[in-house]
């Protein structure tokens, strides 16, 4: 009898969730992208520079095959020429390279079919992330600096060339390294190097110099603190690259949690994407996406989770098949849907929350697929 209650339960919720306006079937992953889903593109991007592509974690290589086929549309159809990914701004403003990328993408059997095609297509990779992670950084920061810094007789003593090196070499375990007197010099003699007339007139290094301040900041900070400082950073950053290039439109590619419109206390400060917008309001459109189904998830966990009217999963129709939801549409129609906190597994660090608010779009992919690392 309890068995029947449920079944009829989840029959008459799954009937509810297909008469919502907004929610719109996929194809498989190898072709997405229906011809309602790029309809809905085409109008959605209209007058958007900036579309912030996400991820539900980094190890999921679902969420990167997904995210490609959107890559490929926009790139094909709405002409965006750039991608800044969640990586190290020095480096990839130098030298545009995907080996400059965390290995988390550049390395990811999933990704070569996205580096292939940016390639062909001529898309230039850009990063904003503040933290030194390519070998070009460790190698190159401080010769490129030190180099400007003499040929353009901008005086700096001895003690700021070591402790710049030193912190380079520290990353992460900086407060191993050094004193709490030696970071406060360091951070003192970059603020004043950044009152300089002639750094002033070189933006990049204005940006690289503030970017690296904050990555020292960051290193040096508990990490609530280290996550602010560095969202901050972030949005700077990408602002820096994208009102550099204002005649360019920009793809971004980083975790769900970093690019969301909001900034609420629970999200401990991963708040880049709401920096941004609050930066360059109305040009940004965010794309959500997650895996349902992953090897690391029971099945009876997934069927809990779909059949809890309290999680986003229970809106879908089916979760054997991959959808899109179009946010704006969903809160249109359904009045009582502006409000409605959902769990869900977009962002595995969030509560219950508002995503219809915190993303434009939403994909979902029914079976979900780990990322396979190559050598």
């Amino acid at each position: 009898m309890k068995l029947c209650i449920l079944l009829i339960f989840c029959i008459v919720f799954h009937s509810n969730s297909q008469s919502l306006q907004g929610i719109y079937e996929l194809n498989n992953l190898d072709s997405l992208l229906t011809n309602d889903v790029k309809s809905i593109l085409d109008k959605n991007l209209a007058s958007k520079k900036i579309v912030f592509l996400g991820e539900a974690e980094h190890h999921i290589g679902s969420d990167f095959l997904a995210k490609i086929q959107f890559v490929k549309y926009l790139v094909i159809n709405h002409g965006f020429k750039d991608i800044a990914f969640e990586g190290d701004f020095f480096a990839l403003y130098n030298d545009h390279e995907s080996q400059n990328l965390f290995p988390i993408w550049s390395k990811s059997l999933q990704c070569q079919d996205l580096f292939d095609f940016l390639k062909k297509n001529n898309v230039t990779i850009w990063g904003f992330d503040n933290q030194f992670s390519s070998v070009y950084s460790f190698k190159n920061f401080c010769p490129m600096l030190f180099s400007f810094l003499n040929e353009n007789k901008i005086p700096f003593v001895s003690l700021f060339k070591d402790q710049t090196e030193r912190a380079v070499r520290s990353g992460p375990q900086i407060n191993k390294e050094f004193k709490e007197k030696e970071i406060a010099q360091l951070i003192e003699s970059i603020d004043v190097l950044l009152q300089n007339s002639e750094i002033q007139k070189n933006h990049f290094w204005v940006q690289a110099l503030n970017s690296f301040k904050n990555n020292v900041r960051q290193n040096a900070s508990n990490k609530k603190l280290g996550i602010e400082i560095r969202d901050k950073q972030m949005a700077s950053n990408l602002n820096f690259l994208t009102s550099e290039n204002t005649d360019k439109k920009f793809l971004v590619w980083a975790a769900n949690a970093h690019i969301s419109r909001l900034d609420l206390p629970f999200m401990n400060n991963k708040t880049m994407g709401f920096q941004y917008c609050q930066l360059n309001p109305e040009i940004t459109y965010h794309i959500a996406f997650s895996s349902i189904r992953m090897p690391y998830r029971k099945e009876k966990f997934v069927l809990e989770q779909s059949n809890d009217p309290k999680n986003i999963l229970s809106l879908l129709p089916s979760i054997s098949k991959n959808y899109y939801i179009d946010s704006e549409k969903i809160k249109k129609n359904n009045i009582s849907m502006r409000e409605n906190e959902f769990d869900g597994m977009l962002v595995p660090s969030f509560k219950s929350t508002t995503y219809f608010k915190h993303f434009d779009a939403l994909v979902f992919i029914a079976n979900g697929e780990k990322s396979i690392l190559v050598k």
